[in-house]
C-alpha cells in the first residue's frame, strides 16, 4: 500500500500544481481585465474597478510566491553546499 499511497501524493501534487496554479492564474489575469479602466460602450471612459485590480495582483503575488518557493525548495541542496545557508529548516542531508 505504500506504493499506491505515494502515487497519489505525487497525482495530488501535480493536479494542484500543474493544473490550480495556472487556473489561479488566470483567474487573476480575468480579476485584472475586469478591473481595468476602458472605454465603454456609449464611448465614456471608465474609471474601472480598483478592488478587482487588486485582488487581481494579489493572485499574481500569490502565484509568484508559490513559483519562488518551488525554486528554492529544489535548489536548497546546492545553496546550502557553497552558501551554508538552510533556506528551510528541514531537508538536509
Amino acid at each position: 500500500m505504500d506504493i499506491v499511497e505515494s502515487i497519489m501524493k505525487v497525482l495530488l501534487v501535480g493536479l494542484i500544481l500543474g493544473a490550480g496554479l495556472p487556473a489561479l492564474f488566470a483567474v487573476g489575469l480575468r480579476c485584472h481585465a475586469q478591473g481595468a479602466p476602458g472605454v465603454d460602450a456609449d464611448g465614456t471612459i471608465s474609471n474601472g474597478n480598483a478592488p478587482l485590480r487588486l485582488l487581481g495582483y494579489a493572485i499574481f503575488a500569490v502565484v509568484a510566491l508559490v513559483i519562488v518557493t518551488a525554486l528554492l525548495w529544489i535548489t536548497r541542496q546546492t545553496i546550502y553546499y557553497y552558501f551554508d545557508v538552510k533556506i528551510f529548516p528541514f531537508g538536509y542531508k
